[in-house]
Protein backbone atom coordinates (compact mmCIF):
# COMPACT_ATOMS: atom_id res chain seq x y z
CA UNK A 1 0.00 0.00 0.00
CA UNK A 2 3.11 2.50 0.99
CA UNK A 3 4.17 1.61 -2.29
CA UNK A 4 1.21 2.26 -4.09
CA UNK A 5 0.78 5.86 -2.23
CA UNK A 6 4.61 6.83 -2.62
CA UNK A 7 4.19 5.91 -6.59
CA UNK A 8 0.92 7.94 -7.05
CA UNK A 9 2.77 10.95 -5.01
CA UNK A 10 5.56 10.59 -7.13
CA UNK A 11 3.35 10.91 -10.35
CA UNK A 12 1.67 13.90 -8.96
CA UNK A 13 5.21 15.85 -8.47
CA UNK A 14 6.41 14.96 -11.46
CA UNK A 15 3.14 15.98 -13.36
CA UNK A 16 3.38 19.19 -11.27
CA UNK A 17 7.27 19.96 -12.19
CA UNK A 18 6.29 19.35 -15.91
CA UNK A 19 3.43 21.88 -15.48
CA UNK A 20 5.97 24.41 -14.14
CA UNK A 21 8.83 23.89 -16.64
CA UNK A 22 6.55 24.08 -19.55
CA UNK A 23 5.22 27.50 -17.89
CA UNK A 24 8.08 28.79 -17.31
CA UNK A 25 9.40 27.76 -20.68
CA UNK A 26 7.19 29.51 -22.62
CA UNK A 27 8.97 32.99 -23.02
CA UNK A 28 6.47 36.57 -23.10
CA UNK A 29 6.26 37.49 -26.48
CA UNK A 30 8.77 40.48 -27.20
CA UNK A 31 8.07 43.45 -29.51
CA UNK A 32 9.81 46.30 -30.71
CA UNK A 33 9.78 50.02 -29.56
CA UNK A 34 7.79 52.39 -31.95
CA UNK A 35 11.50 53.47 -32.62
CA UNK A 36 12.26 50.41 -33.80
CA UNK A 37 9.45 49.46 -35.77
CA UNK A 38 9.45 52.85 -37.66
CA UNK A 39 13.04 52.57 -38.60
CA UNK A 40 12.51 49.12 -39.79
CA UNK A 41 10.05 50.38 -42.57
CA UNK A 42 11.40 52.51 -45.46
CA UNK A 43 8.22 54.44 -45.98
CA UNK A 44 7.52 55.61 -42.79
CA UNK A 45 10.33 57.94 -42.23
CA UNK A 46 8.48 61.71 -42.20
CA UNK A 47 6.23 60.78 -39.55
CA UNK A 48 9.51 58.97 -37.68
CA UNK A 49 11.06 62.27 -38.00
CA UNK A 50 7.87 64.10 -37.31
CA UNK A 51 7.57 62.24 -33.85
CA UNK A 52 11.52 62.97 -33.06
CA UNK A 53 10.24 66.83 -33.34
CA UNK A 54 7.30 66.69 -31.90
CA UNK A 55 8.97 66.23 -28.48
CA UNK A 56 6.62 63.26 -27.07
CA UNK A 57 9.00 61.09 -25.80
CA UNK A 58 6.56 60.43 -22.84
CA UNK A 59 4.27 58.34 -25.00
CA UNK A 60 6.72 57.23 -27.19
CA UNK A 61 8.55 55.50 -24.54
CA UNK A 62 5.82 55.37 -21.96
CA UNK A 63 3.96 52.24 -20.63
CA UNK A 64 1.20 52.49 -22.64
CA UNK A 65 -1.04 51.19 -24.01
CA UNK A 66 -1.46 53.48 -27.05
CA UNK A 67 -2.28 53.09 -31.01
CA UNK A 68 -0.13 55.27 -33.34
CA UNK A 69 -1.75 56.21 -36.49
CA UNK A 70 1.49 56.27 -38.72
CA UNK A 71 0.82 57.64 -42.48
CA UNK A 72 3.05 56.72 -44.80
CA UNK A 73 5.70 58.94 -46.56
CA UNK A 74 3.22 59.09 -49.84
CA UNK A 75 0.70 60.10 -47.60
CA UNK A 76 2.22 63.06 -45.91
CA UNK A 77 3.46 64.16 -49.31
CA UNK A 78 0.16 64.08 -50.75
CA UNK A 79 -0.80 66.66 -48.15
CA UNK A 80 1.96 69.04 -49.08
CA UNK A 81 4.11 67.44 -46.10
CA UNK A 82 7.70 66.57 -46.76
CA UNK A 83 11.00 66.73 -44.61
CA UNK A 84 11.49 70.44 -46.15
CA UNK A 85 8.19 71.68 -44.75
CA UNK A 86 8.26 69.88 -41.47
CA UNK A 87 11.54 71.24 -40.86
CA UNK A 88 9.65 74.83 -41.57
CA UNK A 89 6.91 74.06 -38.91
CA UNK A 90 7.30 75.07 -35.16
CA UNK A 91 7.46 72.24 -32.47
CA UNK A 92 4.21 72.97 -31.34
CA UNK A 93 2.95 73.06 -34.72
CA UNK A 94 4.07 69.25 -35.35
CA UNK A 95 3.34 68.54 -31.37
CA UNK A 96 -0.59 69.16 -32.50
CA UNK A 97 -0.13 67.32 -35.95
CA UNK A 98 1.03 64.28 -34.79
CA UNK A 99 -1.19 64.10 -31.12
CA UNK A 100 -4.19 63.81 -33.79
CA UNK A 101 -2.46 60.22 -34.40
CA UNK A 102 -2.64 59.26 -31.28
CA UNK A 103 -4.80 57.55 -29.50
CA UNK A 104 -4.39 57.18 -25.36
CA UNK A 105 -5.21 53.18 -25.27
CA UNK A 106 -5.21 50.26 -27.10
CA UNK A 107 -7.51 50.23 -30.47
CA UNK A 108 -7.04 46.97 -32.55
CA UNK A 109 -9.07 45.87 -35.76
CA UNK A 110 -11.17 44.06 -33.74
CA UNK A 111 -12.69 46.91 -31.77
CA UNK A 112 -12.99 48.81 -35.23
CA UNK A 113 -15.70 46.24 -36.35
CA UNK A 114 -19.05 48.33 -37.09
CA UNK A 115 -21.99 49.53 -39.37
CA UNK A 116 -20.90 52.92 -39.33
CA UNK A 117 -18.13 54.92 -38.80
CA UNK A 118 -18.02 55.92 -34.79
CA UNK A 119 -15.73 58.29 -33.38
CA UNK A 120 -12.54 57.92 -30.42
CA UNK A 121 -10.72 61.24 -28.80
CA UNK A 122 -7.23 61.53 -29.80
CA UNK A 123 -4.56 63.01 -27.31
CA UNK A 124 -6.02 65.86 -28.53
CA UNK A 125 -9.06 64.94 -26.72
CA UNK A 126 -12.79 64.33 -28.04
CA UNK A 127 -14.93 66.63 -29.99
CA UNK A 128 -12.54 68.48 -32.54
CA UNK A 129 -9.88 65.85 -31.08
CA UNK A 130 -11.65 62.99 -33.20
CA UNK A 131 -11.03 60.64 -35.37
CA UNK A 132 -13.44 58.66 -37.19
CA UNK A 133 -12.77 54.80 -37.10
CA UNK A 134 -14.82 52.37 -39.69
CA UNK A 135 -14.58 49.28 -41.91
CA UNK A 136 -15.89 48.18 -45.26
CA UNK A 137 -15.70 44.64 -46.18
CA UNK A 138 -12.72 43.14 -44.43
CA UNK A 139 -10.79 46.65 -44.51
CA UNK A 140 -10.80 49.57 -41.91
CA UNK A 141 -10.75 52.85 -42.31
CA UNK A 142 -9.95 56.18 -39.83
CA UNK A 143 -11.38 59.32 -41.26
CA UNK A 144 -12.45 57.76 -44.36
CA UNK A 145 -8.94 56.98 -45.25
CA UNK A 146 -8.06 52.94 -45.80
CA UNK A 147 -5.58 51.51 -43.35
CA UNK A 148 -2.60 50.02 -45.44
CA UNK A 149 -0.91 47.55 -42.24
CA UNK A 150 -3.24 47.17 -39.15
CA UNK A 151 -2.00 45.61 -35.61
CA UNK A 152 1.68 45.62 -35.71
CA UNK A 153 2.14 45.15 -32.39
CA UNK A 154 4.72 47.38 -30.39
CA UNK A 155 6.41 47.61 -26.78
CA UNK A 156 3.82 49.92 -25.44
CA UNK A 157 0.76 49.18 -27.67
CA UNK A 158 -0.62 48.68 -31.69
CA UNK A 159 0.45 50.58 -34.71
CA UNK A 160 -2.00 51.47 -38.08
CA UNK A 161 0.02 52.69 -41.00
CA UNK A 162 -2.45 54.84 -43.02
CA UNK A 163 -2.74 55.94 -47.04
CA UNK A 164 -3.77 59.83 -45.60
CA UNK A 165 -2.42 61.96 -43.13
CA UNK A 166 -5.18 63.40 -40.69
CA UNK A 167 -5.55 66.76 -40.55
CA UNK A 168 -6.96 67.92 -37.44
CA UNK A 169 -10.63 69.70 -37.71
CA UNK A 170 -9.88 72.99 -36.05
CA UNK A 171 -7.23 73.69 -38.64
CA UNK A 172 -10.03 73.55 -41.56
CA UNK A 173 -12.69 75.28 -40.06
CA UNK A 174 -16.17 74.52 -40.50
CA UNK A 175 -18.24 73.14 -43.63
CA UNK A 176 -18.70 77.01 -45.05
CA UNK A 177 -14.84 77.41 -44.63
CA UNK A 178 -14.07 73.82 -46.67
CA UNK A 179 -16.31 74.94 -49.60
CA UNK A 180 -14.93 78.22 -49.77
CA UNK A 181 -11.20 77.22 -49.96
CA UNK A 182 -12.03 75.13 -52.64
CA UNK A 183 -12.18 77.67 -55.54
CA UNK A 184 -14.51 75.55 -57.49
CA UNK A 185 -17.63 75.91 -55.87
CA UNK A 186 -19.37 79.45 -56.05
CA UNK A 187 -22.29 77.84 -57.89
CA UNK A 188 -23.47 75.19 -55.22
CA UNK A 189 -22.96 78.09 -52.57
CA UNK A 190 -25.32 80.25 -54.47
CA UNK A 191 -27.60 77.16 -54.69
CA UNK A 192 -27.45 76.88 -50.81
CA UNK A 193 -27.66 80.48 -50.47
CA UNK A 194 -30.95 80.61 -52.53
CA UNK A 195 -32.28 77.73 -50.17
CA UNK A 196 -31.35 79.70 -46.89
CA UNK A 197 -29.24 77.22 -46.15
CA UNK A 198 -25.81 78.28 -46.21
CA UNK A 199 -25.54 80.45 -43.13
CA UNK A 200 -26.85 77.08 -41.44
CA UNK A 201 -23.33 75.68 -42.37
CA UNK A 202 -21.74 77.90 -40.26
CA UNK A 203 -23.69 76.48 -37.43
CA UNK A 204 -22.30 73.34 -34.10
CA UNK A 205 -25.34 71.75 -36.06
CA UNK A 206 -23.13 68.69 -37.77
CA UNK A 207 -23.98 68.47 -41.36
CA UNK A 208 -22.33 65.65 -44.37
CA UNK A 209 -22.25 67.44 -47.52
CA UNK A 210 -21.55 66.36 -50.95
CA UNK A 211 -20.80 69.24 -52.85
CA UNK A 212 -21.06 69.45 -57.04
CA UNK A 213 -18.04 71.43 -58.20
CA UNK A 214 -19.12 74.78 -60.24
CA UNK A 215 -18.14 72.29 -63.95
CA UNK A 216 -20.89 69.50 -62.45
CA UNK A 217 -23.48 72.83 -61.22
CA UNK A 218 -22.97 74.03 -64.92
CA UNK A 219 -23.50 70.56 -67.15
CA UNK A 220 -26.61 70.38 -65.09
CA UNK A 221 -27.75 73.80 -66.44
CA UNK A 222 -27.02 75.72 -63.55
CA UNK A 223 -25.86 79.38 -64.17
CA UNK A 224 -25.66 82.23 -61.62
CA UNK A 225 -29.09 83.56 -63.17
CA UNK A 226 -30.71 80.21 -63.71
CA UNK A 227 -30.16 80.05 -59.55
CA UNK A 228 -31.39 83.07 -58.45
CA UNK A 229 -34.20 82.43 -60.44
CA UNK A 230 -34.81 79.13 -59.66
CA UNK A 231 -37.87 79.37 -56.74
CA UNK A 232 -36.64 79.07 -53.37
CA UNK A 233 -38.61 75.69 -52.32
CA UNK A 234 -37.46 74.00 -55.16
CA UNK A 235 -33.42 75.03 -54.98
CA UNK A 236 -34.18 73.74 -51.32
CA UNK A 237 -35.21 70.04 -52.54
CA UNK A 238 -32.05 70.18 -54.56
CA UNK A 239 -29.54 71.20 -52.21
CA UNK A 240 -31.26 69.26 -49.83
CA UNK A 241 -30.58 66.07 -51.66
CA UNK A 242 -26.74 66.85 -51.13
CA UNK A 243 -27.30 67.10 -47.45
CA UNK A 244 -27.10 64.35 -44.32
CA UNK A 245 -28.16 66.46 -41.32
CA UNK A 246 -26.89 65.23 -37.73
CA UNK A 247 -24.27 62.71 -39.37
CA UNK A 248 -20.76 62.24 -40.19
CA UNK A 249 -20.45 60.19 -42.64
CA UNK A 250 -17.09 58.84 -45.00
CA UNK A 251 -16.60 57.13 -47.55
CA UNK A 252 -16.17 53.83 -46.25
CA UNK A 253 -19.03 54.32 -45.21
CA UNK A 254 -21.26 54.55 -48.59
CA UNK A 255 -19.78 51.53 -49.11
CA UNK A 256 -22.02 49.55 -52.04
CA UNK A 257 -25.07 50.02 -49.96
CA UNK A 258 -28.22 52.85 -49.36
CA UNK A 259 -27.22 55.94 -47.50
CA UNK A 260 -29.33 57.41 -44.45
CA UNK A 261 -32.19 59.49 -45.40
CA UNK A 262 -31.10 63.00 -46.85
CA UNK A 263 -31.77 65.81 -45.53
CA UNK A 264 -34.52 65.91 -48.05
CA UNK A 265 -36.63 62.84 -46.34
CA UNK A 266 -36.01 59.41 -44.78
CA UNK A 267 -37.02 57.73 -48.01
CA UNK A 268 -34.85 59.85 -50.18
CA UNK A 269 -31.26 58.28 -50.10
CA UNK A 270 -28.00 57.71 -52.03
CA UNK A 271 -26.99 54.62 -53.46
CA UNK A 272 -23.24 53.89 -53.30
CA UNK A 273 -21.55 51.83 -55.49
CA UNK A 274 -18.32 49.69 -54.69
CA UNK A 275 -15.61 51.09 -52.42
CA UNK A 276 -16.78 54.24 -51.74
CA UNK A 277 -15.64 56.37 -54.39
CA UNK A 278 -18.90 56.80 -56.36
CA UNK A 279 -22.27 57.95 -55.22
CA UNK A 280 -25.79 57.41 -56.76
CA UNK A 281 -28.93 59.69 -57.01
CA UNK A 282 -32.38 57.71 -57.45
CA UNK A 283 -32.99 59.56 -60.66
CA UNK A 284 -29.07 59.43 -62.08
CA UNK A 285 -28.44 57.21 -65.04
CA UNK A 286 -24.94 57.13 -63.71
CA UNK A 287 -22.87 56.90 -60.41
CA UNK A 288 -21.23 60.24 -59.98
CA UNK A 289 -17.45 60.09 -59.13
CA UNK A 290 -16.17 61.57 -55.48
CA UNK A 291 -13.27 63.30 -56.49
CA UNK A 292 -12.28 64.12 -53.50
CA UNK A 293 -13.38 62.62 -50.21
CA UNK A 294 -13.59 62.75 -46.86
CA UNK A 295 -12.68 66.05 -45.91
CA UNK A 296 -13.74 66.76 -42.04
CA UNK A 297 -14.30 70.07 -40.33
CA UNK A 298 -15.07 71.34 -37.10
CA UNK A 299 -19.26 70.36 -37.68
CA UNK A 300 -19.02 67.96 -40.24
CA UNK A 301 -17.57 66.22 -43.64
CA UNK A 302 -17.46 67.26 -47.54
CA UNK A 303 -17.52 65.11 -50.48
CA UNK A 304 -16.56 66.76 -53.48
CA UNK A 305 -18.74 65.03 -56.98
CA UNK A 306 -18.38 65.27 -60.27
CA UNK A 307 -21.77 65.52 -60.61
CA UNK A 308 -25.47 66.76 -59.35
CA UNK A 309 -27.56 64.37 -57.85
CA UNK A 310 -31.18 63.65 -59.00
CA UNK A 311 -34.01 62.74 -56.80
Amino acid sequence: MKKIFYSVISFLLAVTLFMGCDKDDTPAPTYPSLDEFLKSKSNLTIFSAALKKAQLEAFENGPGPFTWIVPTDEAFQAALVTMDSLNKMSVGQVNYLIQYHLINASLTTPDMVAQNSFPRSTQLGSGNGNVYVGQLGDKFYINGGLLLSTDNMVANGVVHVASRLNVPPVLKGNIQALLNSTGQHSLFIAALTRASRWTTLSSASVYTVFAPTDAAMTAAGYTTASIAATPVASMDSVVRYHMFSGTRIFSNDIGNKTSPGTFLGTTKTLLGSGDGTKVKGAKNTSPVDITKPDVLGINGVVHIINGVLKY
